[in-house]
């Protein structure tokens, strides 16, 4: 053996495939190996004479170490019944506080939820450069070299439309708004003042007169008393004015705090919920494959081969419907800016957007969206608010019949009750997010019973049409 440091000695070469980030999970099941018995068999010792000492205390080792499987079995039922009914006493006895603890949790899990959430949308673009782009036409072979070129240029992308869209589209849209309260305060002014009482008009003029008498007297006590009618009339209004600006301060300063809060806490989750999905989305692998692992630890091979089976479905019905009602929404959106563009209509990118994203929630979206729309042309104009439903009733058409379909086809799969009532119980308890996911998580679920229940009636050769 060479003690050379620097000996040049070539290492060998390990035969180790490299695998990608798109090769499927592999399962192997082995044959169990022929081992010795480690224990002596009653009936053998009994039969080649061994002594009655032996055989004694064989039996006494197999009476102690060898359960009884079926009452085993009714032990652990038993037991995790029993947890079962404590658990759920303890949660209706103190429902409130697991309500809050539950909210808690979701808050501090949100940067893992949206990185999730970013990570299943962005992982298809990601497989489709690796295979399209950098496998297919610049002929690269590493898998990992692909990977994080694919990784990469997805998320520069990402990441440069979304800082687009925040400096092109938020000053935008929050310049219409204020447009918007403007032009609202000079409306309900007109409509006041034009009070055929005016009574209205006429508190406003006595308001303003008091005022102007106050300020006369103030200004008249200090020009006959000079400096000392000023520090007189100081010392007069300082108490109010303190007491008044007191009054404010703690308002001022707490909903100032909780603002900034709420903000800076925002824009923390969304870029540790940016650099999670770069780690999901690289070791996407990784995590399905130490999944696999826990399933097949967890349940028998069958068994676990239908969960992952099932797993599979549900997340291609989940993040299909997320994704095409994305797109759709997006097109829905930009056609609505086009056509208000060209019928003329103002405040053309603010109501774009709220068309574009209450597109987002099925069945109930168009409806929703197109109400602020109405009331906000009503106020400027009656026939902008006609032109508006008009054209808001052709692309919904549009989008029902044709757009929708297209990029949706059926991918949830699920009958119109079971929509409202994703939409209704998603809303009622999380608001817009719930009224959104409550499709394609009712979607689901109306998908694993109905997989449950044709396997048991399977198993029972009972056919039901």
């Amino acid at each position: 053996m060479s003690l050379n440091p620097f000996s040049k000695k070539k290492k060998k070469k390990l035969n180790i495939q490299e695998k990608g980030h798109r090769e499927p999970i592999v399962v192997k099941f082995f044959k169990e190996k022929d081992e010795k018995k480690m224990h002596v068999n009653v009936e053998d010792a009994e039969a080649s004479g061994s002594g009655e000492k032996e055989v004694e205390d064989v039996k006494k080792k197999r009476a102690h170490f060898v359960p009884n499987d079926k009452y085993f079995s009714i032990t652990v039922y038993a037991v995790a019944a029993l947890c079962v009914v404590v658990l759920f006493g303890v949660i209706l006895s103190n429902i409130t506080p697991v309500v809050d603890a539950i909210k808690r949790f979701i808050s501090v899990l949100s940067p893992f939820i949206i990185g999730g959430i970013i990570a299943f949308v962005l992982t298809p673009i990601v497989n489709f450069l690796d295979a399209s782009f950098f496998e297919k036409v610049l002929k690269i072979k590493k898998a990992k070299v692909r990977a994080g070129l694919s990784i990469a240029l997805t998320y520069i992308v990402f990441i440069g439309l979304l800082v687009l869209g925040m400096m092109k589209l938020v000053p935008e849209v929050s310049d219409s708004i204020s447009q918007l309260i403007d032009k609202s305060k000079t409306f309900f002014v007109d409509s006041s003042g034009s009070d055929a009482t005016g009574t209205v008009a006429d508190s406003s003029e006595k308001k303003d007169d008091n005022e102007k008498h106050s300020v006369d007297e103030i200004l008249n006590n200090i020009g006959e008393n000079g400096i000392k009618g000023m520090v007189d009339e100081a010392k007069r209004l300082l108490p109010s004015v303190l007491s008044k600006v007191s009054d404010k301060i703690p308002t001022v300063v707490t909903g100032t705090f909780n603002w900034l809060k709420s903000l800076i806490t925002t824009i923390i989750n969304i870029l540790l919920g940016i650099a999670v999905s770069i780690y999901m989305v690289c070791d996407k692998r990784r995590i399905a494959g130490a999944a696999t692992k826990i399933v097949y630890c967890i349940f028998k091979p069958k068994t676990a081969q239908r969960v992952i089976n099932n797993s599979k479905e549900s997340f291609q019905i989940f993040i299909g419907f997320i994704i095409g009602k994305s797109i759709d929404s997006l097109i829905i959106g930009i056609l609505t800016f086009f056509m208000l563009k060209i019928f003329g209509l103002p405040y053309e990118l603010l109501v774009a957007v709220i068309v574009g994203v209450t597109n987002m929630i099925p069945f109930f979206g168009p409806f929703i969206g197109a109400i602020p729309g109405v009331l906000l042309y009503l106020c400027i104009d009656p026939v902008y608010a006609l032109i508006f439903v008009i054209m808001i009733l052709a692309i919904q058409q549009f989008d029902g019949w044709i757009l929708g379909p297209m990029i949706l086809g059926d991918s949830t799969g699920v009958r119109p009750i079971w929509v409202i009532f994703g939409i209704t119980v998603g809303g009622a308890y999380f608001g817009f997010i719930g009224m959104f996911l409550g499709v394609p998580v009712t979607a689901v679920v109306v998908y694993l019973v109905n997989k449950a229940v044709d396997k048991k009636l399977g198993e029972k050769h009972i056919e039901v049409s």
